[in-house]
């Protein structure tokens, strides 16, 4: 089979290889894959990985044997999942700081493949209504739904939104699906007008007039909520706490680089801090939620390649990392 192992920074090599069966494990077809932002900067060497490896976080494929018992049929499309329970290592000292999780693509081999052996609790049904190219966004969604359960999101109240990449573009649509009123909040104006073109209407850049325009949006009162985006880039990591109201919570979500927080401010606000890694739990839910429209992914742009163009599309997105957030670049390959 082919495979597109990462062998050092900015060294992507395809090779053919092959996969031996794993017992209880069934054999799947990976049909597409998309390369994200993150992928990139693996890539580049600018995310901490073990070298080598093979990239590609988010991916959905075919079952190609017809071994199951639980319905999962030879062709069924299915989701493979990137978040996995990590392995329990007895008495060996765990190597994986976060421990809880294996996450494909960044602590292990990824998608960027022709097969991969996976349980059949370890991908998700695809229902006809979603697909292929929608449902590689499906663990945002999920992501995102899972963040806006940690903070309990009532009718009519204000969240900030730090971060508008895909993830928070997804938060704030969900919590407007919920009547709440999103801030956005972002570096790049260009994520904001995009934002603002899909229906969030409180948007900001992360400049000095942002406790201002906060203030006035919520009455004085700040925020009754904030969800900080790991993954969104850099970002002055207190505004989370200045914007929040006493009393209030904050989520921090999705898989960034580590910082620091003034937990002195936390204190002295009396906040409740929340985090957030994956939505696993909401697949189901998160595919419901595109399958009847309630999360719209028709603005998007699905750039799909074929395979033999992924290693120029991993050293363009290397060249150009500020690609427009409407973008989903995917590789097709079958």
């Amino acid at each position: 089979m082919n495979v597109w192992r990462l062998m050092a920074a900015n060294n992507l090599v395809p090779t053919a290889e092959d996969l031996p069966p794993e017992e209880g494990k069934r054999r799947v077809r990976v049909t597409k894959v998309f390369v994200n932002s993150v992928d990139a900067l693996i890539y580049r060497g600018l995310k901490k990985v073990k070298y080598p490896i093979v990239p590609g976080r988010y991916a959905v494929g075919l079952i190609a044997d017809d071994k199951g018992g639980t319905g999962l049929h030879k062709g069924a499309r299915v989701l493979l999942h990137s978040y996995l329970p990590a392995q329990d290592t007895g008495t060996d000292a765990k190597t994986f700081t976060e421990k809880d999780y294996r996450i494909l693509g960044r602590t292990e081999d990824g998608f960027l493949r022709d097969f991969v052996y996976a349980r059949e609790d370890e991908m998700t049904p695809i229902p006809d209504a979603v697909n292929d190219e929608k449902s590689l966004l499906i663990q945002y969604v999920a992501l995102a739904h899972a963040t806006v359960e940690k903070l309990d999101v009532h009718q009519g109240e204000h969240i900030a939104v730090i971060g508008a990449n895909l993830l928070g573009l997804f938060i704030s649509r969900l919590l407007i699906y919920r009547q709440a009123a999103p801030i956005l909040v972002d570096t790049r104006k260009d994520r904001l007008l995009f934002a603002r073109s899909r229906g969030v209407y409180y948007t900001s850049l992360a400049d000095d007039n942002l406790m201002s325009m906060v203030g006035s949006v919520t009455g004085g009162r700040l925020a009754d909520g904030v969800i900080c985006v790991m993954s969104a880039g850099e970002m002055d990591r207190e505004l989370p706490i200045r914007v929040c109201a006493t009393g209030k919570n904050i989520a921090f979500c999705g898989d960034g680089d580590s910082f620091t927080l003034d937990l002195n401010g936390v204190v002295h606000k009396q906040l409740t801090v929340h985090g957030v890694m994956d939505g696993n739990d909401y697949l189901e839910t998160a595919l419901n939620l595109v399958a009847n429209k309630a999360v719209d992914l028709s603005a998007f742009r699905y750039l799909v390649l074929p395979a033999e163009k992924t290693g120029l599309l991993f050293r363009e997105l290397a060249q150009n990392p500020e690609r427009p957030v409407e973008e989903i670049n995917i590789v097709n390959l079958v």
